[in-house]
C-alpha cells in the first residue's frame, strides 16, 4: 500500500505522522510526503484557520482513502490505535530530537483549552526510554501538566537525568503545582530550553509569587532560564495583561505574551514582552513599537 502524509501546518515535526509513519512501515507499506498515485492519504491540521486549506488538499486525491486528524480539523479523530504509543519515524523530518507525551489529558478545566475535550482526565502515556532514538541528547515533552503526576514526573525526568538527556518541556508548567522537591528535581535537570510556566489568570497570583520563590530557593536562575506564557485576549482586560507582565518583571522573570484574539493592544504588549531586550530595557508605558518615548 503507498500511502501519503501531509502536514498542513505543523511548526515543529508532527508527532502524529511520524508514529503515522512507523506504523505503516512495519507493515511494509510506501511511506513519504511526496508518493505519487497514493491508496491512503492522513491530511493533519493544527490550527483551525487552516481546516479549510486542509479539505482542498483532500480534493487532489480523489482515488485515495482521506484521513483528516489534527486538533485544527477534529478533536475527536485518533490515529490508529497501533500507532499510538509507537517509537515515531523520525526519519520523516530528520529530526534532532526525540519528541512525544509522558501523558496526556490535564487536572484544569480551562475555558479557553481544547486539551479537556481533546485528551479528557490526566493520565500516565509514555516513558521517554520508549521514544528515544539512541542518537539524540535531546527530548522534547509536549505534556499538557506533567507536574500533575508527581511521581510519575520523577520517574520519567530521573530516566532524563541518568541518561544525560537534555529536556525541553514546551507547555507552560503549572506553577501551582510546584513544591521545594519539584524545584529541586528541575534544578538537577539539564534543559534545552528556558523553563516554562504559566500566568493565564490573576486568580492565582499569589502562587505564582509563592511559586518564584521556591524557584529561587532551588537555585534557578528566574532571568535568565524562567518565561511565563500570559494569556491575552481572552476573559481579562488590556489593564489585567499590562498588570501581570509588570508583575512578572517586578518579580524577575520573563513574560511571553501569548495572543488568544490579537487586538492593537495586544499586539503592542507582545512587541514589548516577548523581546526580552525591550521587555527589560523599558517599561510598557514608555513602550511604542520598540522606541522609547522621549520627553
Amino acid at each position: 500500500m503507498k500511502i501519503r502524509l501531509v502536514d498542513v501546518d505543523s511548526t515543529i515535526p508532527n508527532l502524529a505522522l511520524m508514529q503515522i509513519s512507523a506504523y505503516h512501515k512495519q507493515r511494509g507499506d510506501i511511506v513519504g510526503f511526496d508518493v505519487q498515485n497514493p491508496d491512503k492519504v492522513y491530511i493533519s491540521t493544527i490550527f483551525s484557520k487552516n481546516k479549510s486549506q486542509a479539505v482542498g488538499i483532500a480534493t487532489l486525491y480523489p482515488q485515495a482513502d482521506i484521513i483528516q486528524g489534527g486538533s485544527g480539523f477534529d478533536l475527536h479523530s485518533t490515529i490508529p490505535n497501533p500507532a499510538q504509543k509507537i517509537m515515531p519515524d523520525y526519519s520523516l523530518y530528520n529530526s534532532p530530537y526525540d519528541l512525544g507525551f509522558t501523558t496526556r489529558g490535564c487536572i484544569r478545566k480551562c475555558p479557553f483549552c481544547i486539551v479537556p475535550e481533546k485528551e479528557g482526565k490526566l493520565e500516565k502515556w509514555m516513558n521517554i526510554s520508549d521514544f528515544h532514538h539512541p542518537d539524540h541528547k535531546t527530548a522534547v515533552l509536549l505534556d499538557n501538566n506533567i507536574l500533575a503526576k508527581k511521581d510519575w514526573f520523577f520517574d520519567q525526568t530521573d530516566w532524563a537525568i541518568d541518561h544525560n538527556i537534555k529536556l525541553n518541556i514546551t507547555q507552560g508548567m503549572d506553577i501551582r503545582l510546584i513544591t521545594p522537591e519539584i524545584a529541586e528535581q528541575l534544578a538537577r535537570i539539564k534543559w534545552a530550553a528556558t523553563l516554562h510556566f504559566a500566568f493565564d489568570s490573576l486568580s492565582y497570583e499569589q502562587a505564582v509569587e509563592t511559586g518564584l520563590s521556591i524557584l529561587v530557593d532551588a537555585g534557578i536562575n528566574i532571568r535568565r532560564n524562567v518565561d511565563f506564557y500570559v494569556l491575552v485576549g481572552f476573559d481579562t482586560t488590556i489593564a489585567e495583561d499590562i498588570y501581570r507582565c509588570n508583575l512578572l518583571k517586578r518579580l524577575g522573570t520573563n513574560a511571553f505574551v501569548m495572543q488568544y484574539r490579537k487586538t492593537p493592544e495586544t499586539i503592542r504588549l507582545a512587541r514589548w514582552a516577548n523581546r526580552r531586550n525591550s521587555f527589560w530595557a523599558v517599561d510598557f508605558e514608555n513602550y511604542t513599537h520598540g522606541k522609547k518615548i522621549h520627553d
